[in-house]
């Protein structure tokens, strides 16, 4: 991979320094994820706050567009470097979010049994 640098952003929690590259911010998430997934695997069970439905559904349409930015980001600073092959991929993720939120709107829109 080249030693491309990404511009600074700051989305889902992520601060990323200007003069960070692609493979460092790649990293960067993955060992954040895993610590994370170790914590919630130390202890009990997990157990969500409770939230409305309308709250979920927010949450989850503010986390796609959090990802949506992310990838659009990276793969405008992969352009302007001229790696078109990591531009590619990143269009790829980003058809992918759009069809996940589309997933969620259809979800979204079905009527729910009452408890």
């Amino acid at each position: 991979m080249s030693n491309n640098k990404i511009s600074g952003i700051h989305a889902i929690g992520v601060e990323v320094p200007e003069d960070m590259s692609l493979k460092e911010l790649m990293e960067q998430l993955l060992n954040d994820t895993e610590v994370e997934l170790e914590k919630d695997l130390d202890g009990e069970t997990r157990h969500p706050e409770p939230q409305s439905e309308a709250d979920k559904w927010q949450r989850y349409a503010d986390m796609l567009g959090d990802l949506f930015d992310v990838a659009h980001q990276i793969g405008y600073d992969a352009y302007m470097q001229g790696d078109l092959k990591i531009m590619r991929k990143v269009l790829q993720v980003e058809s992918d979010v759009v069809d996940l939120a589309g997933i969620v709107t259809v979800e979204k829109s079905k009527p729910r049994a009452v408890k």
